[in-house]
């Protein structure tokens, strides 16, 4: 008995680093700055969580397993998690998104293949039917049409997948709003800066359904007409 207690003790170690939590928490590259609302994910697993207002994150992982950290305004990167992960917190850094503004000509940035590359990431999820309706063989005498599978579509697995696939497409949504409203733009064109700046880009975001159909002349008058206003105070 003492003897099996004896190796109990000394494998539990190592089960406990074949899936646990890793915490970690997620900055700025280059500025060190804390980062909240990065998406997190672990594809192997199909589990996602998202950092808290510290820029603090906890996700079930694998030695071996890739996660995906993802947020408007920056690159998606990934981690690829081993064994010397687990113990502490582990620090990952995100790097901001270049806004091009040549003196002459303002450019947008590259939003189409930032989004493909964004997809690709998230392939795993993106790209994959899961069980919401399923096609069955049909027998003779059944009746035609869709079966719905409420075993497959209530499971805690598919109702993260889903929550997380809601949550790609709100990220994708703002991704597309700051490359027709970026900052450094916005900066540009109305000569704020700092505190203004800032008020200013938040209180005077515009809509997604407004950049989708709006053209580059579209934009610039909207930034002149909503500079007037800011300047008449609140």
């Amino acid at each position: 008995m003492n003897q099996m207690a004896l190796l109990f003790t000394l494998l539990a170690p190592l089960t406990g680093i074949c899936q646990g939590q890793l915490f970690g928490k997620v900055r700025a590259k280059g500025s060190n700055e804390v980062l909240f609302g990065v998406t997190v994910s672990n594809p192997a697993l199909g589990v996602h969580n998202i950092s808290d207002m510290g820029g603090n994150f906890r996700i079930k992982a694998r030695p071996g397993d890739t996660l995906v950290f993802s947020s408007v305004g920056y690159r998606t990167d990934t981690l690829i998690v081993n064994g010397t992960l687990f113990p502490g917190d582990h620090a990952v850094y995100l790097e901001a998104r270049a806004v091009t503004l040549p003196t002459v000509k303002i450019t947008e940035n590259n939003y189409q293949q930032d989004s493909i590359e964004r997809h690709a990431a998230y392939s795993w999820l993106l790209d994959k039917k899961h069980p919401v309706k399923l096609w069955n063989e049909k027998r003779e005498g059944d009746d035609p049409g869709l079966s719905f599978s409420p075993i497959g579509y209530f499971s805690k697995g598919e109702v993260r997948k889903r929550r997380l696939k809601k949550r790609l497409r709100e990220e994708e949504r703002d991704y597309y709003i700051d490359s027709k409203f970026p900052r450094a733009r916005v900066a540009l064109l109305t000569g704020l800066k700092g505190d203004s700046l800032q008020l200013f880009v938040i209180r005077y975001r515009p809509s997604y359904e407004f950049c989708r159909r709006a053209t580059t002349m579209d934009m610039l008058l909207y930034i002149n007409d909503k500079l007037v206003l800011f300047k008449k105070g609140p």
